[in-house]
């Protein structure tokens, strides 16, 4: 196995193990942003912060923070993102690695075999590289080619656009763990270190100081 092929299989390790940890920040974080808007509302309450009044003095501000975002969706309910040319030319190394995941793996091919477990794990391994290729989930798409042996045919291509990759989602996941949900989360069961947090919350977005 040359050096080429070596850095591109640990870069994949890389990626996995990046990908999991954002999938564990953003699981986290679906309850801790609740759990954070149960807490501010209590302290609220019970410290007499005239929220509903400073909401609509800086009701310019909260929608410059907090914007609402459209997302456009095809038949499927897949988000559809625009693409640069830049992404577009990165895309087609991943594209030549499904188009062989569709020689291997498509249902079609299998359609007269009997339907044993090692076929329908084909099957299914074709879905989930379908649907993780057009969420460019590249880190699941590039585990299901790892397991069924298909290789990119420009290592070094793959290899930087994987770095970039581990790199975005590593800023995505620090840039998660800079919110206010996640860092009343670590408070745990601490109360004085839950409304530090919202202290610091209610004065960075109102400059409002008990």
């Amino acid at each position: 196995m040359s050096l080429v092929v070596k850095r591109y299989k640990k870069l994949v390790k890389e990626l996995l193990f990046a990908y999991s940890e954002l999938e564990y920040v953003d699981e986290v974080l679906k309850e801790a942003h609740t759990d954070f808007e149960i807490f501010y509302q209590d302290y609220c309450k019970r410290n007499d912060v005239p929220l509903e009044k400073m909401n609509k003095k800086n009701a310019a501000k909260l929608e410059k923070i907090y914007p609402k975002v459209e997302t456009k969706t095809d038949e499927t309910g897949i988000i559809q993102y625009e693409q640069d040319n830049t992404d577009k030319e990165n895309h087609k190394v991943f594209q030549r690695m499904y188009r062989i995941i569709a020689k291997k793996l498509h249902p079609d091919k299998f359609a007269n075999q009997e339907q044993t477990l090692e076929v329908l794990e084909k099957i299914e391994a074709f879905k989930q590289a379908t649907g993780a290729y057009n969420k460019k989930n590249w880190a699941k798409f590039l585990d299901i080619c790892e397991k069924y042996d298909i290789l990119p045919t420009r290592y070094e291509k793959i290899n930087a656009l994987i770095r970039d990759a581990i790199s975005d989602i590593g800023k995505e996941v620090n840039n998660k763990k800079l919110s206010f949900s996640w860092r009343l989360y670590e408070c745990e069961d601490d109360v004085n270190c839950k409304e530090k947090i919202i202290k610091d919350f209610l004065y960075q977005l109102f400059k409002y100081r008990r």
